[in-house]
Parts: structure tokens; sequence; C-alpha cells
């Protein structure tokens, strides 16, 4: 199967603006906890810019988050994923959305086995998913599960987290260089390096 056909049957893989890398989201209207938090003052998903704003607004991004959305369910996923990734050395999932469920958690650890010369990054706040699961996590798979409110601690029993920060730089942290060099990772690759125990983001 070309790369081209991999990708238009997941529904496509976005260009992040600042990511030096390919990345894939979903509809942030589906996020389980985030849908929850959103509703939350002083959480990190309050002012979620995947929900209602920017280019995430726009009918062909939309369209396309709920294609891939859909895609999910296919039984064939996990290796269209792989071939879509081809022979990225990067990948980040879900600039917008979160895991659906322990299911599909459990794929995107076999796409991660799948492309072992990728290093994969995983954004996260379903935790209780990813507490839950018994498996192995890959050494290429990064999976950091992220602070439910601004300034709040990084969330325990996990080797990976990422906290958000307002007035409060939290310590023992990789601060986040974006905002201090154009919004672009640059070299920074921190968010996909699991000896990087937390990272640290500026409330936007």
């Amino acid at each position: 199967m070309k790369v081209s056909e991999a990708r238009q049957l997941v529904g496509g893989l976005s260009n992040a603006s600042k990511m030096p890398s390919k990345s894939y989201g979903l509809p942030a209207q589906a996020c389980k906890v985030g849908g929850k938090l959103r509703k939350v003052k002083g959480s990190t998903c309050e002012n979620c810019y995947a929900y209602d704003r920017g280019m995430y607004v726009m009918p062909v991004v939309k369209a396309a988050q709920a294609r891939r959305l859909e895609t999910i369910k296919s039984k064939d996923w996990t290796a269209n994923m792989a071939r879509a990734i081809n022979k990225a050395k990067l990948f980040r999932w879900h600039d917008s959305g979160d895991i659906q469920s322990a299911e599909h958690f459990q794929k995107i650890i076999d796409v991660a086995k799948l492309t072992p010369d990728c290093q994969h990054w995983l954004p996260t706040r379903e935790a209780k998913i990813v507490a839950s699961h018994k498996g192995k996590i890959p050494d290429n798979l990064v999976v950091r599960v992220s602070a439910p409110m601004i300034d709040g601690r990084a969330p325990k029993r996990f080797a990976n987290t990422s906290t958000v920060h307002a007035k409060t730089i939290p310590v023992n942290s990789h601060i986040c260089p974006a905002p201090k060099q154009d919004n672009e990772c640059k070299d920074c690759r921190a968010c996909w390096d699991k000896s990087v125990q937390n990272v640290s983001y500026h409330a936007h």
C-alpha cells in the first residue's frame, strides 16, 4: 500500500505549525476527561485552543478530525497508521483530542511497536486508562499524563508527565522553550524524551 493511500484511510495526518513532526488530531469535542475539565474554572482544558478557535474551526479541519475518529474503529487501523507514519523519526499524537478508550490506547501502543524507528509522543489526560494498562509500553512511546489544573502538580505514579504553569514555575521540570523561540520547538525534543520526567508549558 502506498503511504498516501494509508493516510487517506486513517483520515490524514496533521501539520502542527510549531512541531518538527507530523501529528494526528481528533475532535476536542470527543475528549472524555477533557470534556469534563472544560467546564472547570482554572483547568488546563477551560480555554481549550482546539475546541472553538483558530484553524480548528475550519470546516476542512473539522471534517478531517471527524473522519479520523470514525476510522479508529477499523480492524485495519493499526496497520494503516503504521504505514501512514512510514519512515518518520518523530510523531506527535493528538494535537487535539485524546485517547478514546483502553482499546484505542492499545492500538496506539501497537502502532508504536510497528514503527520502532519512530519516537512517539502521546500527551493525555486519560490517567485512568493509562494506569489500568497492564502491558509494557514500548521504549519509543512516551506517554505524558497531563495535570488537570493550571499551576497544579504533576500527576503521581506516572513515569512521564506534563504540567501547565501561569504563576508558579515547577521545580525539577523542563520548561517548554517555545514562547521564547517563535512558538516553535526548534531543536528541543524534550516531549519525546523518556528521560525527561516532567515538561511544563506556559499557560496560553
